[in-house]
C-alpha cells in the first residue's frame, strides 16, 4: 500500500443533506454535514436528542428507511464513492468492513436463539473456512473479552436472561466477530456501569491501537468523548457546529452550544479526604430502626433466585443463583433514594418486584399495608401504586398508539379523564420534558431514543403513583436534557409527594438527585447510608472503586 493510500482519509463524508418525506410535507434531517475519518481513529459525534447523530451514522450504514431521501453529498469509503459501486459490493462493505453497535440493545438480538450462537453464526457467516469448533472458541473468547462472566454457562442463554448493560456488551461482541475496518456505535455505553464502561472503553481503544479499526462514537456522555475520542464532532439539528480534536473542544470550544453542552455535565463532588482514604471495608451507618410512621416503603429478607441456565437445566440439578440474597431497604415519604451497583447486581430485579413485576420470598410494607411478593401482578396488589420508567424505552411503548393515546391512557389510569379531553395537565408536562407538541401524534419508532424515554418519564409521571421506581431513566438522554429532567424529577416529588426509586449508573446523577443511597453488588446491600456520607465518608472497597471509575475531568 503507498504512503498516499496510508494517509488518506478511510471514510469522507461531504455535504450530506438529507430530508424525511411525510404526509405533512419533507422535513430536513441533516443540511451540508462534512467529516473524514482516519485509519485507526475513533470519531465522537456528541450533540442532544434529536441532533441527527444516529440518523448520520445510519446513512453511513445504508440503514435509512426508504422515506428518508438523499438530497445532496457523497459518502466515500477507501476511496470509492457508494454511489459508484455495485449493489453487492455495498452490501459486502457494509455488512463486513464495516459494522454497528446500536443503542437498542434488545433489538439487535434474536430473542429465540442463545447469545453464544449469534456471536458464534456471525463469525462463521464472515469467515466461512472456520470450523463449527473453531468459531465456538473464537465467541467464547469475544465473550470474555466483553466482560461476559462465566461465558462457558452463559453461553447458552437467551437474551432475556442478561441485564441491559451484560445485553449491550454482547452487542459488542457480534460487532467485533468480524474484525472490521469501522465500526459505527451508537450509545454502546449508555447501559453500562462505570467500572464496566470503563472495561468496555479499554477494549475499544486497545482494538484500535493493535488492529487499526476505526470507530465513530455516536454519545451524549462527555466522559466517554474525554475518554477515548482522538477528534469530536458537535451536531446541532442536522447541522455540524464545530469539530476539532478532543483536548481542543473540552479545554477551549469555539461555539457556545458547544459550551453550552459541556457546562450542563453533571460534576461528581468528592472531598480530597475521600480520594486519600483508606480501603478498610467501612460502611457508613444507615438506620434501618426507624418505625413505618416516617416510612413509605420497607422491604424485609428479599430474596429471589434464577436457575443459570434455564428451567430445562435447573431439573437435572443445576445449583440456582441469587439475583437478590436478603435485601432490606426503606424509602421515606416523598424521597428519592439511589440504588447503584454493577450490571447484573439486581437493582433492576428489585425495582420489578417491588413494582409487582416479579415475585421473590420476602415482604413488602407500603403505607403500613403489606403485599404478598410471592404474587406478580394484580394479585399482588402492588399496580396502581407503584409506576415504573423502563431502562429500555423502545421495548415499554406500545408501537401501535401515537405517543397522544399513551400519555392519555396514563392520565385515564391515574385519575377520572374521560377519553377525548385535552388535558393542560398532559401539554404542561410535554412542555416541561422538553418535547414538541407536535409529537404527540407520531408512533414511538418516529421518535429518537431520547425522546423515547422522555415520554416514558412523562408516562410515569402522570399517573400520580405512590412509587416511582425510575430504571436508568436518564441513560438514553443528552446532558443538556439530562439536567433539566434531574430537575423535573426533583420539583415533581417535592410537589406531589412522591417518592421515587432512582437506578442508575451515573453517580453524578445520583449526588444531585437523591437524598439516600443503596450500593448492590452480587444481590445484597454492600453499602448504604445518606448520599453525601456514602461519596465523602465511605472506606467500603467498593464503593470507592465504582467512585474511582468515574471520569477524572468531570469529577470536582
Amino acid at each position: 500500500m503507498s504512503e498516499e493510500n496510508v494517509k488518506a482519509p478511510l471514510l469522507q463524508v461531504r455535504n450530506l443533506g438529507l430530508r424525511h418525506l411525510s404526509v405533512s410535507g419533507p422535513a430536513a434531517i441533516l443540511s451540508n454535514v462534512s467529516f473524514e475519518l482516519g485509519r485507526g481513529e475513533i470519531l465522537g459525534i456528541i450533540g442532544e436528542s434529536g441532533a441527527g447523530k444516529s440518523t448520520l451514522g445510519n446513512a453511513v450504514l445504508g440503514l435509512l428507511a426508504p422515506e428518508f431521501q438523499q438530497i445532496s453529498g457523497t459518502i466515500e469509503f477507501d476511496g470509492r464513492s457508494f454511489e459508484t459501486v455495485t449493489a453487492v459490493e455495498r452490501d459486502t462493505i457494509r455488512g463486513r468492513r464495516i459494522s454497528a453497535i446500536f443503542q437498542d440493545h434488545t433489538s439487535s438480538l434474536d430473542p429465540l436463539m442463545s447469545v453464544g450462537m449469534q456471536v458464534e453464526e456471525t463469525i462463521l457467516a464472515i469467515d466461512g473456512s472456520l470450523s463449527r469448533r473453531q468459531a465456538h472458541a473464537c465467541a467464547l473468547e469475544l465473550l470474555v473479552r466483553v466482560g461476559i462472566p462465566e461465558p462457558e454457562l452463559r453461553y447458552r442463554n437467551y437474551p432475556h436472561q442478561f441485564s441491559g448493560g451484560q445485553r449491550q456488551r454482547i452487542v459488542i461482541a457480534i460487532a467485533l466477530a468480524g474484525s472490521p475496518d469501522i465500526i459505527i456505535a451508537d450509545e454502546p455505553t449508555s447501559a453500562l456501569d462505570a467500572t464496566v464502561q470503563k472495561q468496555i472503553l479499554g477494549l475499544l481503544r486497545n482494538l484500535v491501537d493493535e488492529t487499526g479499526v476505526s470507530i465513530i462514537l455516536v454519545t451524549h456522555d462527555m466522559g466517554v468523548v474525554s475518554e477515548i475520542t482522538d477528534r469530536v464532532l458537535v451536531m446541532r439539528k442536522g447541522q455540524v457546529v464545530e469539530q476539532d480534536e478532543t483536548a481542543a473542544i473540552l479545554d477551549t470550544p469555539r461555539n457556545d452550544y458547544t459550551r453550552h453542552l459541556l457546562a450542563a455535565v453533571p460534576r461528581l463532588r468528592i472531598s480530597a479526604a475521600a480520594l486519600n482514604a483508606d480501603n478498610d471495608g467501612g460502611r457508613i451507618a444507615f438506620s434501618e430502626t426507624s418505625s413505618g410512621q416516617d416510612m413509605l416503603l420497607v422491604t424485609k429478607g428479599l430474596s429471589k433466585t434464577f436457575s443459570p441456565a434455564g428451567f430445562a437445566w435447573s431439573l437435572g440439578g443445576t445449583k440456582p443463583k441469587f439475583a437478590l440474597r436478603d435485601v432490606n431497604i426503606q424509602l421515606r415519604y416523598g424521597t428519592i433514594t439511589g440504588i447503584v451497583g454493577e450490571s447484573g447486581s439486581g437493582k433492576t430485579t428489585l425495582g420489578r418486584i417491588i413494582a409487582g413485576l416479579d415475585t421473590a420470598a420476602g415482604s413488602i410494607t407500603i403505607g403500613g399495608s403489606e403485599f404478598d411478593v410471592e404474587k406478580s401482578g394484580r394479585r399482588s396488589g402492588l399496580l396502581g401504586r407503584v409506576q415504573m420508567i423502563f431502562q429500555d424505552p423502545a421495548m415499554s411503548l406500545n408501537p401501535r398508539m401515537t405517543i397522544d393515546e399513551t400519555l392519555r391512557e396514563s392520565i385515564r389510569f391515574g385519575g377520572d379523564l374521560r377519553r377525548g379531553e385535552d388535558p393542560a395537565e398532559l401539554a404542561t408536562m410535554i412542555d416541561r420534558l422538553g418535547l414538541a407538541r407536535s409529537l404527540l401524534s407520531r408512533y414511538p419508532h418516529q421518535l429518537s431514543g431520547g425522546q423515547k424515554q422522555r415520554v416514558c418519564i412523562a408516562r410515569a409521571l402522570l399517573a400520580r403513583p405512590q412509587i416511582i421506581v425510575a430504571d436508568e431513566p436518564t441513560s438514553a438522554l443528552d446532558v443538556s436534557v439530562q439536567a433539566e429532567i434531574v430537575k423535573l424529577l426533583k420539583d415533581t416529588i417535592a410537589e406531589q409527594n412522591m417518592t421515587m426509586i432512582f437506578i442508575s449508573h451515573d453517580l453524578a446523577v445520583v449526588q444531585q438527585l437523591c437524598s439516600s443511597l443503596y450500593i448492590f453488588r452480587d444481590g445484597r446491600v454492600e453499602d448504604a447510608g445518606p448520599c453525601d456520607l456514602i461519596f465523602s465518608k465511605s472506606h467500603n472497597p467498593y464503593t470507592r472503586a465504582l467512585i474511582g471509575a468515574r471520569p477524572h475531568r468531570f469529577t470536582a
